[in-house]
């Protein structure tokens, strides 16, 4: 290594060591939280549904646990499904317009979408 090199990294390193940090307000910033991200609480329940896949199709489900954003099922056989799909309990009457999250042979994960009531609009005006 060239003398001219080793003067140069010497000072770097020394102008490095001299640096004073720079602290904003003094706050240590929380840790990262680290893994997938946080959902919502989830409650575990057993209720019948139906998925409604298009105007004509529908399929019978089991909905498995619920949360204010979504849910998980379980479906009557094996059926792709679209990427939009309603899910109506058939206990309450509920409907909710759902996007399939995930999907595999009898199992599917949904987001709920909207959770306008057609009812509330007209009431409002």
């Amino acid at each position: 290594m060239a003398k001219k090199d080793k003067a140069r990294i010497a000072n770097r390193l020394a102008a490095i060591s001299s640096a004073a940090p720079t602290i904003s307000d003094g706050r240590i910033p929380p840790p990262k939280r680290r893994g997938p991200p946080q959902r919502e609480p989830r409650e575990p329940v057993f209720r019948p549904g139906v998925l409604f896949v298009s105007r004509s199709h529908q399929v019978r489900c089991v909905i498995r646990n619920l949360s204010t954003s979504g849910a998980y099922l379980h479906v009557e056989g094996e059926h792709p499904l679209p990427p939009i799909v309603v899910l109506k309990f058939l206990q309450t009457g509920t409907v909710k317009k759902s996007r399939v999250i995930w999907q595999n042979e009898t199992e599917v994960g949904l987001q709920f979408l909207d959770d306008k009531n057609p009812d509330e609009d007209s009431a409002d005006s």
